[in-house]
């Protein structure tokens, strides 16, 4: 988010796993944007709402824009402020209380268990012509106890992007990354046939392709007890990707921002990363981008993690009708549109996916398909420790081993916190 990002989008072609949001429809107002405590708005008008924004997610601009419409059409003032997404969580815990927190404030869903545990946000009220613009995917991704909170923004998972002046067309296997790897890698150029950053986030890919898994699922209730990260095909996924450490085609050690210079500068033919790089990768490529699915891993199209961003209307809002009136107003059919034509994350909602016909979508629309929704639940906190994990296996430690050991300490996160 963070794991989100920025690594956190958007397409979704196939309805399956499209996380589909309401179609927002708003309280009446009365003339200019009065509303009536006694019908549709149940509660007095503020003379202004908080918003808490990230950085990565929602550029400044577009969010101004979208505020100052509705100030426009209710008279209400937005006031923002910019929290970074991973503090959001822990600064309303403390901000909410005392009346200094946000209205409204945005977050990846799979910090969802955390928010609803800590009693942060509220469940949202939608009518049954909102519920059934969703798919069930969406309601899954923002459902907690029964109850479903926020309002969408954007979906977004990760995928292949490669430069057709450096490979024509992109490897169809992970095999064929490596050997294609191997012909084109010179390290003393920064030169490299395939990059992906040694992050979990990404790396479940290879976990998750070969039996790995998070947590165990059953009717869409999580285990946290059932943690399938050092199993039989966990061990195997990550020794397939270690072999790219030790031939020397991956660098032990590699940022995001240094691999989308490298990309950017056209010295790496494939890169794995999402949707938040279209237009930063196209200003820098041009006509020699190009996208697809990620490579096969084990037989099969290689699953990748699957995000949601949503607003939530914080439990703390002394506002939460206008609040929530707020949200289905950002996220609306014009404003959803205007926020993918600003920003190129596509928010999940059919009428702009089907007027998408840019081809450098085509790679993030297949891969979709093949996306697992991030859990959801208080526990998934703990389950980013992995990043050590990867850490010591690219430094050489024994993959066995360091998952064993990373995987007791998660459980024991999880069983010290109550999760």
């Amino acid at each position: 988010m963070g794991k989100l990002k920025g690594k956190w989008s958007f397409l979704i072609i196939v309805s399956s796993l499209l996380l589909l949001l309401a179609a927002c429809s708003e309280p009446e107002r009365d003339g200019a944007s009065e509303a009536d405590p006694e019908e549709g708005q149940g509660e007095e008008k503020p003379n202004e709402l908080v918003v808490w924004i990230n950085d990565e997610d929602i550029a400044e601009d577009v969010a101004k824009e979208m505020f100052d419409k509705y100030t426009e059409e209710t008279g209400i003032d937005i006031v923002f402020n910019r929290v970074a997404l991973p503090d959001q969580v822990q600064d309303l815990g403390l901000a909410g209380p005392s009346g200094n927190g946000p209205d409204i404030f945005f977050q990846p869903h799979d910090s969802l268990g955390d928010i609803v545990a800590q009693g942060l946000a509220l469940p949202m009220n939608y009518s049954v012509e909102e519920m059934n613009q969703f798919s069930d995917v969406a309601i899954d991704a923002f459902t907690y106890d029964d109850e479903i909170y926020g309002a969408p923004v954007a979906v977004e998972t990760y995928f292949a992007y490669y430069n057709k002046s450096i490979m024509e067309e992109p490897p169809a296997t992970i095999e064929d990354v490596f050997e294609f790897s191997k012909e084109h890698t010179d390290t003393s150029q920064d030169q490299y046939g395939f990059l992906v950053a040694p992050e979990f986030y990404y790396l479940y890919s290879f976990i998750n392709s070969h039996g790995g898994y998070v947590f165990g699922e059953e009717d869409g209730v999580y285990d946290p007890t059932d943690i399938g990260l050092n199993n039989d095909g966990a061990v195997a996924g990550l020794t397939q990707y270690k072999e790219f450490i030790d031939e020397g085609i991956l660098p032990r050690t590699l940022t995001v921002d240094v691999m989308d210079g490298l990309f950017s500068e056209g010295k790496v033919g494939m890169v794995i990363s999402g949707p938040w790089n279209l237009p930063i990768y196209e200003a820098a490529l041009g006509e020699d981008l190009a996208t697809a699915p990620l490579p096969q891993m084990n037989g099969e199209v290689a699953p990748s993690f699957v995000g949601v961003k949503s607003w939530l209307v914080s439990y703390y809002s002394e506002h939460p009708e206008w609040a929530e009136d707020l949200v289905k107003f950002l996220t609306n059919d014009e404003n959803s549109q205007y926020y993918y034509e600003v920003t190129g994350e596509i928010p999940p909602r059919p009428e702009i996916l089907d007027d998408i016909t840019d081809p450098l979508y085509a790679g993030y629309a297949e891969q979709i398909e093949f996306g697992t929704p991030m859990p959801n639940i208080p526990a998934m906190s703990a389950v980013w420790d992995m990043d050590d994990a990867i850490e010591m296996i690219n430094n050489g430690e024994d993959v066995a081993e360091v998952l064993d050991e990373i995987v007791e300490d998660i459980k024991a996160k999880i069983a010290v916190s109550g999760q």
